[in-house]
């Protein structure tokens, strides 16, 4: 495809510095000004953080807010302006106080131009009853390519694997400022000082783009049955995109007390 063969001097490129890249971002991360109260420590190693508590978290602000699961996002259709089908959702961009700052999508196919990967900013997009609609058409589908758009926050984007040419758009990294939602989905949860607990399954937003949640389903019967949505730290608790898993700050009294999420009670904008 086009997209591979323009894109491979670049990454040539960025491979060679990222190893310089991904130290000086971190440098910087470490030093990043934080005015949220609980979030002052940021530099902390995850797996340093205080056993938080889940007595003051509880489900009816979420319920009553509403918002959409990442899990029916990446599912859903692209629209163009005219409400005509030009591709899928496949990932969310946030920033590193888990704000979406831009969307990636996949589209192009119905211009016999082949598919190729566009990354859109946060506030142009726009639900509607049959999926999600950009602003992207056939001739202005340069100003949103995913690799020389300004649209991702300050970070630089690299190939991981080289080797893997074919799978490049689903391989795509992010910078240390930002990171993508598929970073976390299907990770695996554990807790501080009790092992291994489940999986995260989900995420959930709100309509303005701020994460609510996560949704972990406990691995086995002894934490109960179903999934449980946690309040999501990230960067501030030293989780970084690539970690083999993530920790559950709680002891084990609270996860085994802390209600099953119920989805019908969600009002998603997919509904």
């Amino acid at each position: 495809m086009t997209l591979y063969r323009n894109v491979l001097p670049v990454m040539a490129l960025l491979m060679a510095t990222s190893v310089m890249t991904v130290q000086t971002h971190a440098a910087e991360d470490e030093k990043q000004p934080n005015d949220r109260a609980d979030r002052s420590d940021s530099g902390e190693p995850q797996n340093n953080k205080r056993v938080r508590s889940l007595d003051e978290w509880s489900y009816k602000s979420i319920y009553e807010q509403g918002g959409f699961r990442a899990e029916n996002f990446l599912d859903a259709q692209v629209f163009s302006p005219q409400e005509n089908e030009i591709g899928e959702m496949v990932n969310i961009i946030l920033d590193w106080e888990n704000q979406i700052v831009t969307v990636i999508a996949e589209v192009g196919g119905v211009w016999d131009s082949g598919d190729r990967h566009v990354a859109i900013p946060w506030d142009e997009v726009e639900f509607f009853e049959d999926g999600i609609k950009v602003p992207v058409r056939h001739d202005n589908l340069e100003e949103y390519d995913l690799f020389s758009s300004v649209n991702i926050d300050e970070s630089y984007i690299y190939k991981q694997e080289m080797e893997r040419i074919s799978n490049v758009e689903e391989n795509v990294a992010t910078g240390p400022q930002t990171w993508k939602i598929t970073d976390i989905m299907h990770d695996y949860a554990s807790m501080e000082n009790d092992g291994g607990y489940g999986y995260i399954t989900d995420a959930l937003f709100s309509r303005s783009g701020v994460m609510q949640a996560i949704i972990v389903k406990p691995a086995s019967a002894e934490f109960g049955q179903g999934p449980r949505a946690y309040p999501f730290y990230g960067y501030p608790e030293g989780w970084r995109p690539g970690d083999t898993h993530y920790i559950l700050t709680y002891s084990r009294k609270d996860v085994e007390e802390l209600p099953v999420f119920e989805y019908e009670k969600y009002g998603s904008v997919f509904d």
